[in-house]
C-alpha cells in the first residue's frame, strides 16, 4: 500500500502513520460514502412490463463469513467454516430491485442475527406496491401480514409448519388435494386460503406437484436434517407437504398468474449468484488479522468496488443483449465481474479523469467485455433474461 501511493500519488508514507488512519473517523467517512452510492437513483435495467402493476419487485436474501478474531464481542459466529480460527462473525442483509437494480436495504449486522429476525425488524421499509421475494428463512405470518396492510405484496414458498385453512376456516387436509390431482390428471392447483393459527391471513395458495424422484431426494435430506437436530421421524403432514411446490401470495392473479409464479420466484436466484461473485471474484470473505476499524474500511471499500462494478455490467447487459431465434445473448455476470475486478486503474482513471477520457476507457472496457464475456447457454435450460421475457409475455397475454 505504501509503495502503491508513492508510485500512483506522490504520496509518501511510513507503514506505521497509513495503519494509524484506518481509525474510527476513516470508518465513518466510508461508509457514508457507500451510503450516499446506495442512495444514488439508477437508471431502470428491464422494462416497465416486467409486471407492471408492481412499483418494485424487491428480493433479499443474507450472506454470512468469518471475520478476524478479536472482534467476537461485538460480532458474534453464526457457525460457518468450522475450519476457522475465529468465532466471530458477520451477515450482509442485501436487497435489490428487480425493476430498475437499485440497491434498496444493504445492513452488516452480527452474524448469529437470523434472516426471520430481519424480516420482522425492517417490515416498516416495504413501500405500497412493492412485491416482496424472499426465501423460507424470512417466513413469518406477521411479517406477511403486515406486508398487506401496508399495501404491498409478496410471493414465498410456505413453511411446512404453517397451518393452512380452508375458505370455511377447516384445516387443509394436503393428502385429499394430493389425491383429488393425481386422480383427475393434475399437476398443479389454485386456491384461496388462511394461513396461519392466529393470524388467518388470506392467501392464494398455489400448488405443482413435483416428480417422484424430487419428492424422494427431499424426504431423505429432510430425514437427514431431523436426524442431525434430534428431531426423529418426518410427521405425516411433512411428507404429504413435500409431494408439492408450494407458493402464497396476496396478489390477485390479474397482477401476478400461477403461470408467472414458477418461472419469477426462480430469478430469485439471481441474488446467490451475485454472493457468489462477492466472495469468488472479490474475496469479500478473506481476513487478515488486523484491526477493526481497518477491517470495516477495507469491507466497505469493497462493497463500494462490487456496487460501481455491478452497475457497468448490468448497463452492458441491456445495452447489448442480443435476442436469437434458440436464445438470449447476454453478458455473463461472473464472467464480466472477473474482468473488472482486474481493471480497477482503468476504472479509476474513467471515473476521474475528464469527459473525453472517461469516454476512452469506457469504450474499451466496453470493447473487451463483449469480445468474450457472453453467458453460454445450457441444453434445457433457461437464462436470466428468457426467464425475464417469458414473464413479460405472460403479463401481455
Amino acid at each position: 500500500m505504501v509503495s502503491l501511493l508513492e508510485s500512483n500519488f506522490g504520496v509518501t508514507i511510513t507503514k506505521q502513520a497509513l495503519d494509524e488512519r484506518f481509525n474510527e473517523k476513516c470508518e465513518a467517512y466510508v461508509k457514508a460514502v457507500l451510503c450516499k452510492v446506495l442512495r444514488e437513483h439508477f437508471a431502470k435495467l428491464y422494462s416497465d412490463e416486467l409486471l407492471p402493476d408492481f412499483a418494485r419487485i424487491q428480493i433479499k436474501d443474507s450472506t454470512k463469513f468469518m471475520i478476524p478474531a478479536g472482534l467476537e464481542d461485538e460480532y458474534k459466529s453464526g457457525g460457518g467454516d468450522v475450519h476457522s480460527r475465529s468465532e466471530a462473525g458477520i451477515s450482509i442483509q442485501y436487497e435489490y430491485d428487480l425493476k430498475s437494480g437499485e440497491i434498496s436495504y444493504l445492513n452488516i449486522t452480527s452474524g448469529n442475527r437470523n434472516d426471520r429476525t430481519d424480516a420482522g425488524e425492517t417490515a416498516g421499509q416495504m413501500e405500497k406496491g412493492d412485491l416482496i421475494i424472499r426465501d423460507l428463512g424470512y417466513f413469518s405470518t406477521l411479517v406477511l401480514k403486515s406486508c398487506t396492510e401496508q399495501g404491498a405484496f409478496f410471493l414465498s414458498r410456505l413453511d411446512c409448519s404453517t397451518n393452512v385453512y380452508d375458505e370455511s376456516e377447516n384445516l387443509l387436509s394436503f393428502r385429499d388435494i394430493y389425491c383429488s390431482m393425481q386422480k383427475n390428471g393434475m399437476s398443479e392447483k389454485e386456491m384461496s386460503v388462511y394461513i396461519g393459527k392466529q393470524t388467518k391471513l388470506p392467501v392464494r395458495l398455489i400448488l405443482q406437484l413435483v416428480p417422484d424422484e424430487v419428492y424422494e431426494k427431499r424426504i431423505r435430506e429432510k430425514t437427514r436434517k431431523s436426524k442431525g437436530q434430534g428431531r426423529g421421524q418426518l410427521t405425516e403432514e411433512t411428507k404429504i407437504r413435500s409431494r408439492f411446490t408450494i407458493f402464497i401470495t396476496n396478489a390477485e392473479a390479474s397482477q401476478l398468474s400461477a403461470k408467472q409464479v414458477f418461472p419469477l420466484y426462480r430469478l430469485r436466484w439471481q441474488i446467490e449468484l451475485q454472493f457468489k461473485a462477492w466472495k469468488s471474484v472479490f474475496k469479500i470473505n478473506v481476513f487478515h488479522k488486523v484491526k477493526k476499524h481497518r477491517y470495516f474500511t477495507l469491507l466497505y471499500i469493497k462493497l463500494l468496488l462490487i456496487i460501481i462494478n455491478l452497475q457497468i455490467t448490468y448497463s452492458l447487459q441491456q445495452a447489448f443483449v442480443q435476442p436469437k431465434p434458440d436464445k438470449i445473448k447476454i453478458l455473463s455476470l461472473n464472467k464480466a465481474l472477473k474482468t473488472l475486478v482486474t481493471l480497477f486503474d482503468e476504472i479509476y482513471k474513467m471515473l476521474r479523469g475528464t469527459y473525453r477520457k472517461a469516454m476512452e476507457i469506457a469504450q474499451q472496457i466496453q470493447n473487451r467485455l463483449l469480445k468474450n464475456h457472453w453467458l453460454e447457454s445450457k441444453k434445457n435450460k433457461l437464462c436470466f433474461p428468457e426467464i425475464l421475457q417469458l414473464i413479460i409475455c405472460k403479463s401481455q397475454k
